[in-house]
């Protein structure tokens, strides 16, 4: 048998060998662009979608939360002005200091009629 020739060692076509990660000469060589703006036309990635997905339910809960602060800052509200004339109307005081009892009586009857409505 004869020993092969060294000229036949590249492709089969007869185009030498590039090294490995080597681009040729009519390619453009592939970076993947991280912080490369997508085009306007492409759909949004999975990732991307789940971010959305995440921040519309935040922003639906703060929603939520604002509205269940405000009823009850109202309901606070109301209670503490209900409160302030029942304690004006029961801390009147006569000159000799005795309690005045038709401040008492008008309450009393306001929470009857109340009782009634309800």
């Amino acid at each position: 048998m004869k020993p092969r020739s060294q000229k036949s060692q590249g492709k089969p076509n007869g185009k030498p060998n590039r090294g490995a990660g080597k681009v040729g000469h009519n390619q453009k060589p592939y970076f993947k662009n991280k912080n490369n703006q997508k085009a306007k036309g492409e759909k949004p990635n999975k990732p991307e979608i789940r971010n959305m997905k995440r921040k519309e339910k935040a922003a639906q809960e703060a929603a939520e939360r604002e509205k269940v602060r405000a009823d009850r800052d109202a309901q606070v509200k109301a209670y503490k002005k209900k409160r302030l004339e029942k304690t004006k109307a029961i801390s009147k005081r006569t000159q000799k200091g005795q309690p005045l009892m038709k401040d008492r009586m008008q309450l009393l009857l306001k929470q009857i009629e109340e009782m009634k409505r309800n």
